[in-house]
């Protein structure tokens, strides 16, 4: 049962100095869950009742913590001073933040009791808590309420794969690892005057050699269509797996109180030598990790494979062994994170209480256009990102 009572919460959050006390649409979304939580419990409320009106809670805690993310607590009304809308816009968030994790906490109990936390609903609520945490910081989405670093989004050379996406009403990504291999293999065989099937339309043809001739980070969504069509027909292009929110919650990595990875069956992940095994944390700081075989007919799963070719915090490979975390990196194409964004993800593993006693950072950089890989210790990369690595290969 929750601690938080309805007429504290309301008082808690209550104006104190306006001409009009009356609450907003948005907050009074979260009144009312609560009021009809403990309506509920008050009365012969049965599991079912209960576990609904505490996801209702949540959905109206989530609902007014993102509708008021990124708005500036230095705000000024006709009837109201800065300072006074500063205060209670933070006392607002703070106890919205609170009840929404209380409930959340309160919902993991009492599906775990009656014996019904599936798979899907443990996914569900480690991603909720992680929202609600973000969320409810006050920081822009992607930061920590400490340790604020900036997203990455994919690089420009990718970001027709997330428009690809969109324009189909997302059902559908052309994979941009794909047309990289088509550019590629066209401008090569052009260059060596090689038949590689090109249309005999000479409108098609041209446009064809236009988008080869183009620098691949420059191609424009017309560009990328023309490549992948070819690309297709040649067995170099296709689809890539773009994993809706439901679908991602599959892989998610939990950390347990053992201070291992758990996956949403809290069992303890480990990861197969004979597969590459992807991971992506994305902007509320939710690790996912899968081997890199392609789903549902689809030729390619990268990294923008689980957060829809949206931001993330870092991206790569990862080794795991029984729960324990042994080695990470930033080795994306997709995103190519920086030292800065693989340091971000092992600060929030870190904190979350995962053991990151015997896992090895592998950090690649550029050096004079040769990547290299930096290895170092976990313990010694987050103390220090910039240190002296144990070994340079």
């Amino acid at each position: 049962m929750l601690n938080t009572q309805y007429p504290t919460f309301k008082t808690a959050t209550a104006k104190n100095f306006a001409r009009f006390k009356a609450r907003g649409n948005n907050i009074r979304a979260v009144d009312t869950a609560l009021k009809a939580y403990w309506d509920e419990m008050n009365g012969a409320a049965d599991a079912t009742r209960e576990i609904a009106c505490l996801n209702e809670i949540v959905l109206a805690c989530k609902d007014w913590l993102k509708l008021k993310q990124g708005k500036s607590e230095f705000r000024t009304t006709t009837f109201t001073r800065t300072e006074e809308v500063r205060t209670l816009f933070i006392a607002r968030r703070t106890a919205i933040t609170n009840l929404g994790t209380e409930a959340l906490r309160e919902l993991y109990t009492r599906l775990q009791a009656l014996g019904i936390l599936t798979a899907d609903l443990r996914g569900r609520i480690h991603f909720d808590s992680h929202k609600l945490a973000v969320l409810g910081s006050g920081a822009m989405v992607g930061a920590r309420a400490n340790n604020v670093k900036a997203l990455q989004p994919m690089g420009a050379d990718y970001q027709n794969e997330r428009t690809s996406y969109l324009m189909s009403g997302k059902t559908q990504a052309i994979s941009g690892s794909g047309v990289h291999a088509t550019h590629t293999y066209v401008s090569r065989g052009i260059a060596t005057n090689q038949d590689i099937g090109l249309p005999r339309d000479p409108g098609a043809r041209q446009a064809i050699q236009a988008a080869a001739a183009k620098n691949v980070h420059n191609l424009t969504m017309e560009d990328f269509q023309i490549l992948d069509q070819i690309g297709r027909q040649n067995m170099t292009s296709g689809d890539v797996n773009y994993l809706n929110k439901s679908e991602r919650l599959r892989y998610i990595a939990i950390v347990g109180a053992d201070g291992k990875l758990h996956d949403c069956n809290d069992q303890r992940i480990t990861t197969q030598d004979r597969d590459v095994t992807a991971y992506a944390m994305d902007n509320y700081g939710t690790l996912y990790a899968k081997d890199a075989d392609p789903l549902g007919g689809a030729m390619f799963f990268n990294h923008s494979s689980f957060n829809a070719g949206k931001d993330v915090i870092s991206a790569g490979i990862v080794t795991i062994k029984d729960g324990a975390l042994r080695t990470i990196d930033n080795n994306s194409g997709h995103y190519k994170p920086t030292r800065d964004n693989l340091h971000n993800c092992l600060e929030v593993l870190s904190s979350e209480g995962l053991n990151l006693q015997w896992t090895i950072v592998n950090l690649y950089v550029w050096v004079n256009g040769v990547k290299q890989e930096h290895r170092y210790y976990a313990s010694d990369f987050l103390n220090d990102p910039n240190g002296r690595p144990f070994r340079i290969t």
